[in-house]
């Protein structure tokens, strides 16, 4: 199954580059994060949509608008999404899967939970979660 359907950061080279940037301008400009975050939730849900994945293509898009939308409450909405992210991510795919949603999940709870270090659990996030794409994609594990 392709991990597009499935995941927030999609396998493969290109996806896991882009989420190890974006990790990293997370990191160097955090007052971007809104941004950045609804646009990325908006193009990960138009992928999961024309891959077939109607519910999380919506359920992503919807969020993606939200965090656009009301940035006042961007730290809740992205944990939400995450531990639904980590979720779709554990019941759909395989053993990859289920170390990045878990992972996700974790990410999710841990910025309901401290919703102040969301800048840097999600700049970790993405750069992990694109080092294990980029992994996968070159055979690592």
């Amino acid at each position: 199954m392709n991990l597009l359907v499935t995941l927030p950061v999609a396998s493969g080279l290109v996806a896991g580059l882009v989420a190890i940037v974006a990790g990293i301008i997370v990191l160097v400009f955090p007052r971007i994060l809104n941004y950045l975050i609804g646009i990325y939730f908006i193009l990960v849900g138009v992928g999961w949509f024309l891959a077939g994945s109607i519910l999380p293509g919506i359920v992503s898009i919807g969020f993606g608008i939200a965090v656009l939308l009301l940035p006042r409450i961007l730290n809740y909405l992205v944990g939400a999404y995450l531990i639904f992210a980590g979720f779709w991510a554990i019941l759909v795919t395989g053993a990859f899967g289920l170390t990045v949603g878990t992972l996700t999940l974790a990410v999710g709870i841990l910025v309901l939970l401290a919703p102040g270090i969301l800048n840097i659990a999600v700049a970790i996030y993405l750069i992990v979660v694109g080092i294990l794409a980029v992994g996968q994609h070159q055979g690592w594990f």
